[in-house]
């Protein structure tokens, strides 16, 4: 079962919170609630990135508040890590393990749960800390900061999640390479077609990827990586030869989108 976390201190993370708790969680020492096993934790640190991860469990599941610079309202998820330098916490050309069946369902729960909010759905590619030593995922909701106190949202969140936590389904799970940070393209794949998108790497970061990086996206994940997907318009010639050499260093088949 996965641990949930959420800081007080941040009101998208509370809202969520506190939607989970309408749903049935019931508090059992400070601080800390549980429904049929799983905790929800307030980690009370002062940034969300800042949360604790000495965990014994099969998945970290943060609830989160979301920010962007187009400030555009969106239910977001991704899993964190940092592709190059670690601007925003967790360990710098350090991937966390991808769980991305259970990403999977949550994005296409969220989806479910959006028809009447409306918001924009969106996976993320992999960015920020902290780095966890168990499958970690961040789920989110924001924009600017007159949406950062939207119930609704927060509802949709904790709704979303709930369902996700007894649902194991598994899925052919692909590393996806060459989108902008919000992976329009990917986001289809993953909403409706039989397949869960694993790492991704932003067009952004193509040119820091080397061999170390490479081998945590296919080697970090609950499911087996076969497939290296990639928006071919997206990638130089340079950059799509680099690809090829590491798939077939690492025995992964090269797919080009």
């Amino acid at each position: 079962m996965p641990v949930l976390l959420f800081t007080s201190k941040n009101i998208s993370s509370r809202n969520i919170a506190e939607e989970m708790i309408n749903l049935g969680y019931e508090s059992i020492e400070k601080n800390v609630w549980q429904r049929d096993n799983v905790k929800l934790i307030d980690t009370e640190t002062e940034s969300i990135l800042d949360v604790p991860t000495d965990f014994v469990t099969d998945c970290v599941i943060v609830l989160s508040s979301h920010k962007s610079k187009q400030e555009q309202k969106a239910l977001t998820a991704h899993f964190p890590g940092n592709w190059n330098n670690a601007d925003f916490g967790g360990a710098p050309r350090t991937l966390n393990i991808a769980y991305a069946s259970k990403l999977k369902i949550i994005m296409q729960n969220i989806y479910e749960e959006n028809k009447q909010l409306n918001w924009d759905v969106t996976l993320e590619a992999d960015h920020h800390g902290p780095t966890c030593n168990v499958p970690i995922i961040f789920v989110e909701y924001g924009g600017s900061d007159k949406y950062l106190t939207d119930k609704n949202a927060a509802k949709v969140v904790a709704h979303a999640v709930e369902k996700s936590i007894k649902n194991n389904k598994t899925f052919e799970t692909v590393f996806a390479v060459g989108c902008g940070h919000y992976p329009r393209d990917f986001n289809k794949m993953e909403l409706e077609d039989d397949i869960a998108i694993g790492h991704i790497l932003p067009k952004y970061h193509l040119d820091s990827l080397a061999e170390d990086t490479f081998k945590q996206a296919i080697e970090k994940n609950i499911e087996k990586i076969k497939q290296v997907w990639i928006l071919k318009e997206n990638l130089n010639k340079k950059q799509k030869t680099l690809i090829k050499d590491l798939c077939d260093s690492f025995h992964v088949e090269y797919v080009e989108r």
